[in-house]
């Protein structure tokens, strides 16, 4: 069940395009639905790179059916994070709510994109329950899903 679970995934962002990652819900949100596109930051040289040769992406979600943070504890908001994939690092792209917006730049070469409740809408870092999450283009081959973090585990 869990591989074609990841495989149907898989199949939505392969059909997608390039630069789009499709977020699962975990257990804590199973109304949530989400998206998200990978837009190279604006640069005169047409792909923007950090000084030691990372892409640059601006991330634009498309979120619906998030639930009240309220309802899963004493939260208030939802905030977007790009994570290595080995959870080492965690980078804070912003908050987000259902619908369409832009956050923050995610500058990692292969990263998670996780959607947690939070307490503060500038936390210093993750501490809520994940409630949607995905993996960038370039880590479509490694696989999460068993992780606690993606279950719906704190």
């Amino acid at each position: 069940m869990r591989y074609s679970v990841v495989l149907a995934a898989a199949l939505v962002a392969l059909t997608a395009g390039p630069f789009d990652i499709a977020l699962m819900n975990t257990p804590k949100a199973p109304t949530a639905k989400g998206a998200a596109r990978l837009v190279f930051a604006q640069s005169p040289f047409g792909v923007t790179v950090t000084a030691d040769g990372r892409a640059s992406y601006d991330v634009q979600l498309t979120l619906a059916g998030l639930p009240k943070p309220s309802t899963l504890g004493k939260y208030t908001t939802y905030v977007a994070w790009a994570a290595t994939t080995n959870l080492d690092e965690w980078h804070r792209l912003g908050v987000v709510a259902n619908g369409r917006s832009t956050v923050g730049r995610a500058e990692l070469n292969k990263f998670l994109l996780v959607i947690t409740a939070e307490a503060d809408s500038a936390p210093p870092t993750r501490t809520g329950p994940t409630v949607l999450h995905g993996i960038s283009p370039s880590g479509w081959l490694q696989s999460l899903t068993t992780h606690p973090l993606f279950r719906g585990v704190q």
